[in-house]
């Protein structure tokens, strides 16, 4: 539906014009009033559209409120804010789709256009006051009469009194210039009429008529009723969407301020604990820095890394101690950001500590390895060379004592056949038997010689004898075996073999302190090729180098965590 612009400009004015014409009277009056009235439905409704207006930016008012709360319903009165405004805002939208169609009113056309006639425009201006003070019947009468015939009396004026028909105007009665008055009044109105044709034919195309949903109010605004009383409800009706639209938008208005509040004292409150939080996490960050710079100490490749942690720790120090305004959010902000850039600075330092640490560990380590095995090295030298010295004292021994061991080893307690157990060695590779401790290692040794050379382990048919174990031998071997308590088996320092590990120690034994006994030799007193005796205690300890202490391998001072 199109609003008819121009028509409404025509109508008015040829009322107005018609209540200043020929007779007046109660017609006159009444059409006065009728467009009066009409001024009022039109006014109305342009309030409703402002009204309506106020509404929508209360609606967007609250969009932002609720926009702006979203981010804080977890506070419990942003929540029932918002919840009070949810339900306002349905109240509001229900109430502005009862009133849903509103007039964009224009400007009424016959308050801001004017005729090229003396006079009128004066007239058009006084047409409501007029048509307010007209009553019906005989009042409306007498009034409409006492202005004819006020006028009639008075001076040639702009104010002719004419008639109209459609945008033509007839002249009643007046004087010459009263008569050219109205002609040029009657062509000011048919050039008005050409122009509000355009008009109405521009505005139909532009122009949407939105009225309050009554086909009443519509026709009232369209100007097609003129009936004063169909006309007053209109208007009434229109006063009553108004004053609803106002007051479903001070409401709306109301309550999108309670959730703004709400809202702000929410984000200051978070604000303040998300500060709080941040500077809790920063004094703990605090603590961590201090335990790794202590931990590490001197321990890091590169002191300026330490130096820059110490420096970044005293700036979040600072920013954590800084005072701040607590019930301003955006200096809480601000404050958070400062606190949280300083202690990332903080973190960022400390891992080029943690890293620095870590390279000051892997090259202490890889000195401490090239270290060992300087000193492995040099204790294997050693021990070659003490090795090399103890063969040649071991053979120096065996030539000394070709005619095999004699006499109690010194350290030894008891007598012979009766050595304390404790003084005795097992030998590893030949359980359950037993030797002087000296005797032990040094056939150790050749074992170990024969088994590379070999494959086999010597073996053993004797080796220490107990003195009773003596006594048995002596009755089973007779002649052959030694006297009870004067065998050197009693002393753990003699050994009988098989046959081929006999003849392996009888010929390498020099070099481990072992002699083939002349007297046991073939053509000796005694022949025994199975017997061999040690004739060098003592000589492989003073020779053998103590194995070095090697360095241990350093770790992180660093948490495991880290």
């Amino acid at each position: 539906m199109k609003f008819p612009q121009s028509r409404l400009f025509n109508v008015a004015t040829a009322s107005v014009v018609a209540f200043l014409g020929l007779g007046g009277g109660a017609a006159a009056a009444h059409t006065a009033t009728v467009e009066a009235a009409l001024l009022e439905a039109s006014q109305a409704a342009r309030e409703v559209q402002t009204k309506r207006d106020g509404l929508a930016q209360s609606l967007d008012r609250a969009r932002l409120a609720s926009g702006a709360a979203n981010a804080h319903l977890s506070a419990e009165q942003v929540s029932n804010a918002v919840g009070e405004l949810d339900t306002t805002v349905d109240a509001a939208t229900a109430a502005a789709e009862i009133y849903s169609v509103v007039l964009e009113v224009p400007e009424a056309p016959f308050l801001t256009k004017t005729v090229d006639a003396p006079g009128v425009v004066a007239d058009i201006e006084t047409t409501e006051g007029q048509a307010e003070q007209a009553t019906t019947g005989e009042a409306t009468t007498a009034a409409a009469v006492a202005t004819t015939e006020a006028s009639a009396d008075a001076e040639p004026s702009a104010a002719p009194t004419v008639t109209t028909s459609g945008a033509t105007l007839d002249v009643a009665s007046g004087t010459a210039l009263e008569v050219s008055n109205v002609r040029q009044i009657d062509a000011s109105l048919e050039a008005r009429h050409a122009v509000d044709t355009t008009i109405e034919e521009t505005v139909s195309e532009q122009v949407d008529t939105q009225v309050v949903a009554d086909p009443e109010v519509q026709k009232v605004l369209d100007g097609e009723e003129r009936n004063l009383e169909a006309v007053l409800q209109a208007t009434a009706e229109l006063e009553r969407a108004a004053e609803a639209l106002d007051e479903a938008a001070l409401e709306v208005t109301r309550v999108a301020d309670e959730v703004s509040v709400a809202t702000e004292q929410a984000a200051l409150e978070e604000a303040q604990d998300s500060l709080d939080g941040d500077v809790d996490g920063a004094r703990a960050g605090l603590q961590e820095a201090k335990t790794v710079i202590n931990a590490v100490g001197d321990d890091v490749a590169d002191f300026a890394a330490v130096d820059a942690a110490q420096l970044a720790r005293m700036e979040l120090k600072a920013a954590v101690n800084e005072e701040v305004d607590r019930e301003d959010v955006d200096a809480l902000a601000a404050h958070a950001t400062k606190v949280s850039d300083a202690e990332k600075l903080l973190d960022e330092a400390l891992q080029d500590v943690r890293a620095s640490h870590r390279k000051w560990v892997k090259a202490e380590n890889k000195r401490i390895d090239a270290k060992n095995e300087k000193l492995k090295q040099e204790y294997e030298d050693a021990k070659k060379a003490a090795q090399a010295a103890v063969v040649a004292n071991y053979r120096a021994a065996v030539a000394a004592n070709q005619g095999g061991w004699s006499g109690q080893p010194a350290g030894v307690t008891g007598s012979n056949g009766r050595v304390v157990s404790s003084e005795l060695c097992s030998l590893p590779f030949a359980p359950g038997h037993m030797l002087h401790c000296d005797a032990a290692d040094a056939l150790t040794r050749a074992n170990a010689a024969y088994h590379a050379q070999t494959g086999r382990t010597l073996s053993l048919t004797d080796s220490y004898r107990s003195y009773a174990s003596q006594v048995t031998t002596k009755a089973r071997k007779g002649r052959l075996a030694a006297v009870p308590g004067t065998s050197n088996h009693g002393w753990g320092m003699a050994v009988d073999l098989d046959a081929a590990s006999a003849a392996w120690l009888t010929a390498n034994g020099a070099d481990y302190g072992w002699v083939h006994p002349t007297w046991a030799r073939s053509g000796g007193s005694k022949p025994e090729w199975w017997h061999l005796e040690f004739v060098a205690p003592g000589v492989a300890d003073a020779q053998m180098p103590d194995e070095p202490t090697y360095l241990e391998h350093v770790t992180s001072s660093l948490p495991k965590s880290d």
